[in-house]
């Protein structure tokens, strides 16, 4: 094999390489906590910073590498400038941890490992494999 060719095989197989590492460190999956209740849902991704998904709105969130994702559901009021923000002590909360693998992205169910779960007013894993939605349903919150 003469010495350009066997140069360009070289730089042609590093190349490979560093373009499959950034394509692994960019893999995960982007998935949507959607709020469809009358409560202002506020979540957090690996302790990290919290996110505001009012009433009937859904926000999306990456699914990087394996963790957790907290949720709280609190009562909903008008602030000051008319917006909706979150009023007094959850009315539900919940930590759920998930597994983001590649582009396979799940929140994880105990024994069984698959299909829907949760615990009212959170329905995990629907409509697809990584969202989080909160529920219609829930503890009532006082008139405001």
């Amino acid at each position: 094999m003469r010495p350009g060719v066997k140069r360009l095989y070289l730089w042609s197989a590093a190349a490979a390489l560093l373009a499959g590492g950034i394509s692994a460190a960019e893999a995960g999956c982007v998935r949507r906590v959607i709020n469809r209740s009358p409560y202002f849902a506020v979540a957090s991704r690996n302790d990290g910073p919290s996110v505001g998904i009012p009433p009937h709105s859904s926000r999306s969130i990456r699914m990087l590498a394996p963790g957790k994702v907290d949720i709280a559901a609190h009562c909903a009021a008008r602030g000051p400038r008319g917006r909706l923000v979150p009023v007094g002590p959850p009315v539900a909360q919940d930590s759920y941890t998930f597994t983001a693998i590649l582009d396979r992205c799940y929140y994880d169910l105990g024994l069984m490992g698959f299909g829907q779960g949760g615990t009212e007013p959170f329905v995990l894993n629907n409509p697809r494999q990584g969202d989080l939605v909160i529920g219609p349903d829930g503890p009532a919150c006082p008139p405001r």
